[in-house]
C-alpha cells in the first residue's frame, strides 16, 4: 500500500467506527423495565434487581440498582419480551465479625439479608410485554 493512501484509509476506518457507534447496533426488541420494591411495606432502601430469561424466552438478562424502592432498566439495556425469573438482593453490614483468612483479623463484612426465595432460590417472576409499559411491584416480606 502506498503511503499517500494510508491517511484516507485511516480516516475511512475511523468514520465507519464512529457511524456504528452513533447509529448503534442495538436490538430494537429490548424493553424498558421499571418498578417498585418494598420490604415489609416500606421501600427497599438499597439493593439490586436482575431479570433472568426463563425457558422459551430469548435475549439477555438485565438488571439495575434499587434506590429508595425504585428501579429502572432503560430500553437500551433492557430485556426482550418474555417470562423472567427475578432476583432481588440487598446487603447490610454483618451483625457479627468474622476472621479474615488472609490477615487473621476480625472484620465485619456484609450479609445478604433478604430471604433466599427472593434471590438465590427465587420464586419471583415477571412477564415483559413488547411495546407496553412494563412496570412491576415486588412486595417482599422479611419472614
Amino acid at each position: 500500500m502506498r503511503m499517500c493512501c494510508f491517511p484516507r484509509l485511516l480516516t475511512f476506518t475511523c468514520l465507519s467506527a464512529l457511524m456504528l457507534t452513533v447509529l448503534g447496533c442495538g436490538d430494537t426488541r429490548r424493553e424498558t423495565v421499571r418498578g417498585t420494591v418494598t420490604l415489609d411495606g416500606q421501600p427497599l432502601k438499597a439493593g439490586a434487581i436482575r431479570f433472568l430469561p426463563m425457558e422459551n424466552t430469548d435475549g439477555p438478562s438485565a438488571g439495575s440498582k434499587i434506590v429508595d424502592g425504585q428501579f429502572e432498566v432503560p430500553k437500551d439495556k433492557g430485556v426482550f419480551a418474555g417470562k423472567f425469573k427475578v432476583q432481588i438482593t440487598a446487603r447490610r453490614p454483618a451483625r457479627t465479625p468474622t476472621r479474615d483468612p488472609a490477615t487473621g483479623e476480625m472484620v465485619r463484612g456484609f450479609e445478604q439479608y433478604l430471604p433466599d426465595k427472593y434471590n438465590r432460590l427465587t420464586e419471583l417472576t415477571a412477564e415483559v410485554k413488547a411495546g407496553e409499559d412494563n412496570e412491576f411491584t415486588f412486595d417482599l416480606k422479611s419472614r
